[in-house]
């Protein structure tokens, strides 16, 4: 398994305290769910990385949920003339909707990939892409990423997602943003009880800016 390093700043905002412990993460190939509280820094570091990759050249593809769904994805929808999209968007509950805006994103995925076949490392990029979702929806979301990865063996594929609910951080390879490290769950407990910490470690870091 390949890995890549990011050099990351302290505080990203000049904000007055460090969001993150470390200047240099390392990232490994396949998927990784970043975890942390609110407010973590999980959207940031999404940010960051996306940036250096454009000035790197290496080829990604990005997912936010709240800019790319929500009205963004509907108004898009009627703006490009996709009118099935949008009545079935307008019909559905939070979590049918964010499904259809991620199939559209699957079909973008798999051209992406199509489109840079003959390079060498690819990053699939996506913030709050579980808000709303069901647990079947997760297992299927990230089942999505499997195939991914397997489909492209000749590829260094990275696949980075930040996590709002235990599931999709679940058996998975998890990123800790405050900490910089991977860490592991052995159940919601644990995984609740991470969060619960990382919440009280950045209030602690605001507190003494």
């Amino acid at each position: 398994m390949k890995s890549r390093e990011f050099k990351i700043p302290r505080d990203p905002y000049c904000m007055g305290y460090k969001v993150y412990k470390k200047t240099m993460i390392e990232i490994k190939s396949g998927l990784t769910v970043l975890v942390g509280c609110n407010g973590a820094g999980k959207s940031t570091l999404l940010i960051h990385i996306k940036e250096l990759l454009k000035e790197e050249k290496i080829p990604f593809i990005s997912f936010n949920n709240l800019t790319d769904g929500g009205s963004n994805s509907k108004d898009h929808a009627g703006f490009i003339g996709d009118f099935v999209f949008l009545a079935t968007a307008l019909e559905s509950s939070e979590g049918e909707e964010i499904t259809l805006n991620l199939g559209k994103f699957a079909k973008k995925t798999g051209e992406f990939i199509r489109d840079n076949k003959n390079k060498e490392e690819l990053w699939i990029l996506l913030d709050a892409a579980d808000s709303g979702l069901s647990v079947d929806n997760v297992i299927d979301l990230k089942g999505l990423f499997n195939l991914i990865i397997k489909d492209k063996p000749d590829s260094d594929i990275y696949i980075l997602i930040s996590a709002n609910e235990y599931e999709l951080a679940r058996k998975e390879k998890c990123f800790d943003v405050q900490n910089g490290k991977y860490v592991t769950f052995s159940d919601y407990e644990d995984y609740r009880n991470f969060v619960l910490e990382t919440r009280k470690e950045k209030d602690r870091r605001k507190s003494v800016k």
